[in-house]
């Protein structure tokens, strides 16, 4: 580690002490170098420490990669983001959905936030895979696209990923891992290669219980509102992380490609690919400033929020498919962008102060409207720092 930044590892270690960290990693690039990788504490279900080389599944950080790959795309001019998603997937043009553009597929307005709690999808279909391809096909948007915006947890890398793989003929974990992942040297996958399975550690929720069962938990919201359509559609999802005794759904969640959710990496590689977005990391420069400034420009400031929870506080704010920054994401500065996982999980860039950090814990929290008090103590050490 840099020596200038020992007041991040103070911090880190504070987390553990004040904060009950059980085992986490954090990671900081600045102006294209590594100076901090740092990991401590334990995974209590493998029974193991918490290394550097551990690996998670990082929810919606995931979404991180998903846009980063999409706005490759847009920069080599194999997409355009104003062009409607019909475009590149014909079936998609159905039920008043012929012209929502892709853009507003990034920025969570297409109002697809779920399959339809009816559609009789159950089980991993629900995230991934042709039955809900199709769904999203035949299914009428929730409210006029582009009007208003509610976060899309699962179906918008469903989306991006069916466009990927229309216009490129690759999934889009196997694009990211052609194009991001192995140029890069990241430890990162979206459908990781089953003899890595045993390097991830699973995340540990109070009493058992992950980000689904906490929100049915909350009281009942009034009928024939979004939010208790919303409410009815997570009833049916399956559970947010596999079973961690059972070593066939341990590889279904870890195997199955789901580029809204189910990313498997750790702290150095998500903070190593955010960087490639600001810098050449050893000749590698994932988008041009260009594209950086149109992904950063405000998508969804000034639209009605269609208010949700968790992950996706109710001041969350998007570029083009980034999080921008928010009290619920709060970056490093103004200029900050990213996503974060539901858990406690994030990763960022920051254009002004050429920084990109990443967290990765197993003490899985909700996300307040602050953000996670365990980010607000190494952000501010890492804003010493630089």
């Amino acid at each position: 580690m840099d020596a200038d930044y020992g007041g991040v590892a103070d911090a880190f270690g504070r987390n553990f002490d004040a904060l009950g960290e059980i085992g986490a990693q954090v990671a900081v690039f600045h102006r294209g170098r590594l100076v901090v990788d740092l990991a401590a504490g334990t995974d209590p279900v493998g029974q193991r420490p918490f290394t550097r080389e551990t690996l998670m599944m990082v929810a919606s950080c995931t979404k991180g990669a998903t846009a980063t790959c999409v706005l490759m795309l847009a920069d080599a001019g194999a997409v355009d983001l104003d062009e409607p998603v019909a475009t590149y997937w014909p079936e998609f043009g159905q039920a008043g959905k012929a012209d929502i553009p892709l853009r507003w597929v990034l920025a969570h307005q297409a109002g697809l936030p779920y399959p339809d709690p009816d559609a009789g999808l159950s089980g991993l279909d629900q995230l991934a895979g042709p039955k809900l391809v199709g769904q999203l096909e035949r299914q009428a948007p929730w409210w006029t696209p582009g009007t208003a915006f509610a976060y899309h947890p699962i179906t918008s890398g469903a989306m991006l990923g069916e466009v990927v793989r229309r216009v490129t003929g690759q999934t889009l974990g196997t694009w990211f891992a052609e194009h991001v992942a192995r140029p890069l040297g990241l430890d990162f996958w979206i459908g990781l290669p089953p003899e890595l399975d045993d390097r991830v550690a699973p995340g540990v929720w109070p009493e058992n219980r992950d980000a689904w069962v906490q929100e049915l938990a909350t009281p009942e919201p009034p009928a024939d509102t979004y939010a208790a359509r919303r409410r009815a559609a997570i009833a049916r999802l399956p559970a947010m992380g596999p079973d961690p005794d059972d070593a066939a759904s341990l590889r279904a969640y870890y195997g199955i490609e789901v580029p809204a959710a189910h990313g498997i990496t750790n702290a150095r590689s998500l903070a190593r690919m955010y960087a490639a977005l600001l810098d050449d990391i050893d000749g590698i420069r994932l988008l041009s400033p260009d594209m950086v400034l149109r992904a950063t420009t405000p998508q969804t400031d000034g639209l009605p929020a269609l208010i949700e929870s968790g992950t996706a506080g109710p001041d969350i704010r998007f570029g083009l498919g980034y999080q921008l920054a928010s009290p619920g994401m709060p970056g490093l500065g103004p200029a900050s962008f990213g996503h974060t996982g539901a858990g406690g999980r994030l990763g960022i860039a920051d254009p002004d102060l050429d920084v990109a950090f990443a967290y990765v814990g197993n003490s899985m929290r909700d996300i307040g409207p602050g953000g996670d008090p365990r980010w607000a103590t190494l952000l501010d050490a890492v804003r010493r720092a630089v």
